[in-house]
């Protein structure tokens, strides 16, 4: 008798340390940090601007929300109308290129395959190109030097 009460004591302390170590866990698994991709990927969102993009005289907008990106291309006709070349991608996981899915049809298009990026606060720099934040003082002073050489 005494060996039966043991077995079932033994057990018992089996399955509650299992249920211990299943709540452990999953509370360690809850505290889990993220890697961080999507913090950074929400910073960068927004609106960027090159000028003379892919060297012509048309005018580089790179939209960014979360891991996706797509670049347009803009004449002095065009500018906040349907752009001239569109191409979409998203960047890799720890934001150091960014792989383009879909380029546009324009036989100008350069966004094919992987391109290196480096980023900072205010820009985001595309194969050594720099775009600017459209709300930074340099984006500001791109987009209306753009619109006023187009007035002309």
């Amino acid at each position: 008798m005494s060996i039966t009460r043991t077995a079932r004591r033994t057990r018992a302390e089996i399955a509650v340390s299992i249920a211990a170590l299943a709540a452990g866990s999953l509370i360690l698994t809850a505290c889990g940090g993220s890697d961080g991709s999507s913090d950074r990927a929400s910073k960068l969102d927004g609106t960027y601007y090159i000028k003379d993009v892919n060297g012509t005289s048309e005018l580089g907008q790179l939209v960014v929300k979360g891991n996706a990106v797509s670049h347009h291309e803009y004449t002095c006709d065009g500018v906040y109308e349907k752009p001239g070349v569109t191409s979409t991608g998203e960047f890799n996981k720890d934001q150091s290129q960014i792989i383009w899915t879909v380029a546009g049809e324009d036989s100008r298009n350069k966004r094919t395959g992987s391109e290196p990026v480096s980023t900072s606060d205010t820009s985001i720099s595309i194969s050594g190109s720099p775009y600017v934040r459209d709300d930074s003082d340099a984006g500001k002073a791109l987009l209306g030097g753009f619109k006023a050489e187009c007035q002309k």
